[in-house]
């Protein structure tokens, strides 16, 4: 080799020292056995809880749940017939006030008088020109008896009687009309008084059986209230029930997981009695003289440290 320009050659290290820190015996075998559970215990397969989680409702929660549903169901019992019998009161009280408001006018009392009136009346009358005719026959005879018959005196009763005819036949007329009507007045006030107190009596009913309508739905809505209150006091007893399984299943839960930790706690308890042990690892140096065959071949002489320094120069 020249000895011309380049780098020079890295300096090799003349010796080398080398270190290892052991365990103690002591412990050695417990860190060993350590490191090999944890590692067994990292690669332990997944260990699914098999068990129950929740709770389920039970028989008395499901049977509240119907029981509520059916109140909700079939509404409150009475109370359709409380709203009838209220319709039907405000209907009667209706139709009496307008019967109420009723006069006894000229067709009510065409209405309530007699159509054989008439027939009575004439009757009177005939009997009033039968009468009159007999007293007119008598006094014919007077007057023939007297020589005065076709006088004036005679013209002049006969006008009168006529007059006394015809006023008492007007009279007759009116005052079996009048008679008539006043009846016929007496009995629209009695039908009207019969009536008033039929339909007193009628709201009355009416209304006590409103009344009795209104306690129907009252009582109904009673019914219904304690059959919710009892579905509640179920769903209560259901509840309960519930809870306490409830906590039985996370009972077994945390056994479960108690039991799948357990030798994972127990590693990690060997670990801490470990790491509070004193151990004082033991430390050794070994030393290695840098090894280099030309040098070894040339000495160490002044001429071969010379030769050497040539060949590496």
């Amino acid at each position: 080799m020249g000895k011309g320009g380049g780098s020079p050659a890295p300096v090799q290290p003349t010796q080398q020292t080398v270190t290892q820190t052991n365990l103690p015996d002591y412990v050695k075998g417990d860190f060993q056995r350590l490191l090999a559970r944890g590692e067994a215990e990292s690669k332990a397969a997944y260990s699914p809880f098999r068990g129950q989680r929740i709770a389920l409702p039970g028989q008395d929660i499901k049977d509240s749940e119907s029981m509520v549903r059916a109140a909700a169901g079939q509404g409150i019992q009475g109370l359709p017939a409380a709203q009838a019998a209220t319709a039907a009161n405000i209907a009667r009280a209706q139709q009496g006030q307008q019967f109420q408001s009723q006069d006894f006018d000229s067709a009510a009392a065409q209405k309530y008088m007699s159509p054989y009136i008439q027939n009575v009346i004439n009757v009177q009358k005939q009997q009033a020109v039968l009468d009159s005719d007999r007293q007119r026959s008598a006094r014919d005879a007077k007057a023939v008896e007297a020589g005065a018959f076709g006088g004036s005196r005679q013209g002049v009763q006969e006008a009168l009687a006529q007059e006394a005819l015809s006023r008492q036949l007007g009279d007759i007329q009116a005052t079996g009309t009048q008679q008539a009507f006043e009846q016929a007045q007496s009995q629209f006030e009695r039908d009207r008084s019969s009536q008033f107190a039929a339909e007193k009596l009628g709201l009355g009913a009416a209304e006590l059986g409103g009344q009795q309508a209104a306690q129907l739905a009252e009582l109904g809505k009673a019914a219904r209230a304690g059959d919710v209150e009892a579905a509640q006091l179920l769903e209560g007893i259901g509840k309960s029930q519930m809870a306490r399984t409830q906590a039985g299943l996370d009972t077994a839960y945390e056994d479960f997981v108690r039991q799948r930790d357990y030798p994972r706690e127990q590693l990690q308890f060997m670990s801490s009695i470990l790491r509070g042990v004193p151990v004082a690892p033991s430390t050794e140096s070994q030393k290695f003289q840098a090894y280099n065959p030309i040098q070894q071949a040339l000495g160490t002489g002044i001429a071969g440290l010379s030769l050497y320094k040539g060949l590496m120069g």
